[in-house]
């Protein structure tokens, strides 16, 4: 297995998106192997299984290797619950599922929103539409 050291969170900058249609984004648009996702967050508060964890995501640039990406469906603001883009719902699995992730992976240190990473900043990116630094209070 791969060494998992840190988590990456993305959002997918629309209002709606299934597995399927972000799989197929990124294969047949981007013509990657597979979804770059390891995971992805829908509006329905289900968490779907994308690229295998122990293959490297294709979601982050420079961290790739040693990463986890997950994905929500959503555009702008996640905040507040329930009036962005992130329901209550949603943001109690995305906190489960980061718990659960932690508890598999006992390296994981970090956890941090694509746009705090130099590929990001680099491509000017705004997701996961929340400041990082939330979901690192609760969880690290």
């Amino acid at each position: 297995m791969r060494p998992i050291t840190k988590i990456i969170l993305h959002q997918t900058g629309t209002a709606s998106g299934t597995l399927e249609s972000v799989r197929n984004y990124h294969m047949n648009v981007k013509g990657w192997s597979d979804i770059g996702y390891h995971f992805l967050l829908g509006t329905d508060a289900i968490v779907y299984k994308g690229r295998p964890q122990a293959e490297v995501g294709a979601h982050c640039e420079g961290d790739n290797v040693d990463s986890l990406g997950i994905c929500c469906v959503g555009a702008g603001n996640a905040f507040p619950l329930d009036r962005g883009y992130m329901s209550s719902e949603m943001f109690y699995v995305l906190i489960r599922l980061l718990q659960q992730l932690r508890e598999a992976y006992p390296t994981i240190t970090a956890i941090y929103g694509h746009r705090e990473r130099p590929s990001g900043t680099r491509q000017g990116k705004t997701c996961p539409g929340y400041e990082a630094s939330i979901i690192r209070g609760l969880l690290l």
